[in-house]
């Protein structure tokens, strides 16, 4: 190799002997600084794709060409998969792929999924990853597996794979979105919809799943993340579910040393739960919020809230979105089961009769006073006569053996108005939930 000082002309392959020394030794510094960034002579520091890289195309007429280039591409997946050995790559053009029994099933291999890429087989699992240490990919973008009816979207049973900006969409037909049954494997930014079962089954021990976000259905009693099959050290980083209404999150027994940390359950997911305790939830956030409109419709009672476990609830407060029935009708909250009742505001409560819209009504007090009103006829201003704070906790232990709602109860039936209640709460037993009705 050359050295810095020598001469331009000297440097093999470059032939400047006319060139002024002075001005060819500026040269061959830059020559040289330029070589020096792209990592030497022989380029020993540049990362380099070292495998074989083949292609697929769904436009292509046939799988007759030889893979090697885009112009030569396969048609199908299966074909471009039967190319490879371990270390290579296969790149798929963006399109609609409807393969059946799709398997990336040689060990160490990559496949690049374009940007547009569907892959929506009639029937089984869209695409399984059988082979070890393997990666599938849709860099700045994310490809598509449409779930065939009661099957799974992605099932990886190979080992230490990495799968990143993949999505799964069940559409309430599919069961699973990804199946993760091997171990160390490392699932990113993927997400999920409408699954029957789970959006995220984890069985393999040591997977990780970060930023990875699912949304279920109302009526699918779905679950978003499902850790089971006793597996160990599983880690749920920065993940987020909604609308699953078995659970958000479920750990069956006998799963062992898992950490979910920042991770959310949001609006319509049932209760999370963790059989055995063994997990560490860290920065976990869940919907604390409850609402619900009430609409009158010739009832007396009307249940809002339902009640698992024990939960301490703060901020109940109703406000009055369509004016009141002109009728003389009070109004009380109470927890109830057919097994007994609680009130949590005085009975028989506050009349409400033509309450304008805009009026609230708030739990300001314990329950041995009535629920305020507080008119938007007239400015108004309403203020706890017993407590410093304007929040009034209360605890809420649920019949064990009945279902139990928080309700309202009127002393007359009443036809028109709408009542929009919040309900801010948290859970004091490990089963401690609440939900809208």
């Amino acid at each position: 190799m050359a050295n810095i000082d020598t001469p331009i002309w000297a440097i093999e392959g470059v032939a400047l002997e006319s060139v002024d020394p002075a001005v060819a030794g500026s040269l061959g510094h830059r020559v040289l600084a330029i070589q020096n960034a792209l990592g030497g002579e022989d380029n020993s520091h540049l990362p380099l794709f070292t495998g074989d890289v083949y292609y697929v195309d769904a436009a292509q007429s046939d799988d007759s060409g030889d893979g090697t280039s885009p112009g030569t591409a396969k048609k199908t997946i299966g074909a471009g998969i039967g190319l490879l050995s371990a270390g290579d790559a296969l790149t798929v053009k963006a399109g609609t792929y409807t393969e059946v029994g799709l398997d990336l099933n040689v060990n160490a291999c990559e496949l690049w999924l374009e940007h547009g890429t569907i892959i929506a087989p009639a029937s089984g699992t869209a695409l399984t990853i059988s082979g070890n240490y393997c990666m599938v990919q849709s860099p700045n973008g994310s490809a598509f597996l449409t779930v065939p009816a009661g099957e799974t979207g992605l099932l990886v049973s190979g080992a230490n794979c990495y799968i990143h900006d993949v999505r799964s969409s069940c559409s309430s037909s599919g069961n699973i979105g990804f199946d993760i049954t091997g171990n160390g494997s490392v699932l990113t930014n993927c997400r999920c919809a409408g699954p029957l079962t789970a959006a995220f089954k984890v069985q393999g021990d040591k997977v990780k799943l970060e930023k990875c976000g699912t949304g279920g259905e109302v009526g699918d009693s779905s679950i978003g993340y499902w850790v089971t099959n006793s597996c160990d050290k599983p880690w749920l980083l920065n993940c987020s579910s909604r609308g699953h209404e078995t659970a958000g999150y479920q750990v069956d027994a006998g799963c062992t040393n898992g950490i979910i940390k920042d991770c959310a359950s949001g609006g319509g997911d049932g209760r999370w739960s963790d059989a055995d305790h063994a997990f560490v939830w860290s920065g976990f956030t869940y919907d604390s919020e409850k609402t619900y409109d009430q609409t009158m419709n010739g009832g007396t009672t009307y249940n809002l809230f339902q009640v698992t476990g024990a939960v301490r609830i703060f901020d109940l407060y109703g406000v009055v979105e369509t004016q009141i029935e002109n009728t003389a009708s009070s109004l009380h909250v109470e927890a109830y089961s057919t097994g007994g009742s609680a009130d949590l505001t005085q009975a028989p409560g506050t009349n409400i009769q033509a309450a304008v819209a805009g009026s609230l009504l708030i739990k300001n007090e314990d329950a041995t006073n009535d629920i305020a009103l507080v008119s938007a006829a007239t400015p108004a201003v309403e203020e706890s006569s017993n407590w410093r704070s304007p929040q009034v906790p209360a605890v809420i232990v649920a019949d064990a053996d009945q279902t139990t709602y928080i309700r309202v109860v009127l002393s007359v039936a009443l036809s028109t108005g709408v009542i929009h209640w919040h309900l801010h709460w948290e859970p004091l037993s490990d089963n401690g939930f609440v939900e809208a009705v």
